[in-house]
């Protein structure tokens, strides 16, 4: 029963940290989910991330709830993973300031942001959201929950590579500069 209370207050400080952020930023008249909004081409895989994270997030409160837990050594690892995604997040998102949004909008300008956490990563947000995903699946080892975090990885993926190329012809040279000092992930 504790494994199951400790990863489900895992997840919900996580998507309290996502909500609050967002609802801060509203305040000060910022969109923050640019997911599926006045991109170009790449707008339906923008929504398919959309609805897919969304559906990832119903499945990550449930997991606690659904699924068996590993009954193996592996679930402190698992539970490890999901409390360190928490944390990266929070350093992440604190890091970005005003300039934190889920998707990019050529319209709506941010600052390159290159201190704190973003001298080790260039998307630690992303990886916080991976440790979330990983660490649910070794935690509740479900067909379902393995599947959702592996199509989650590649969705991710994609959209930072989307994002990298959006920050090149925006930042030019000082986002080069940047890629080349400091790896994607880890």
């Amino acid at each position: 029963m504790l494994v199951r209370i400790l990863a489900f207050t895992g997840v919900t400080l996580f998507y309290l940290i996502y909500l609050l952020k967002g609802l801060l930023l509203r305040k000060q008249g910022i969109t923050v989910n640019l997911l599926g909004k006045d991109v170009k081409n790449e707008q339906y895989f923008e929504i398919v991330l959309k609805i897919m994270t969304g559906v990832g997030g119903v499945l990550q409160f449930l997991a606690p709830i659904l699924f068996e837990i590993n009954r193996t050594v592996w679930v402190y690892l698992g539970l490890g993973l999901i409390f360190a995604g928490v944390v990266l997040f929070y350093i992440a998102v604190r890091a970005m300031g005003l300039n934190w949004r889920a998707g990019y909008n050529e319209k709506q300008r941010t600052e390159l942001v290159t201190t704190g956490i973003y001298r080790f990563s260039r998307n630690p947000a992303f990886v916080a959201f991976d440790f979330l995903y990983l660490g649910l699946a070794v935690t509740f080892p479900n067909i379902l929950v393995i599947a959702v975090a592996m199509t989650a990885f590649i969705l991710f993926d994609r959209q930072i590579r989307g994002e990298e190329t959006y920050l090149v012809s925006t930042f030019g040279e000082s986002y080069r500069q940047y890629q080349a000092k400091v790896r994607r992930y880890l």
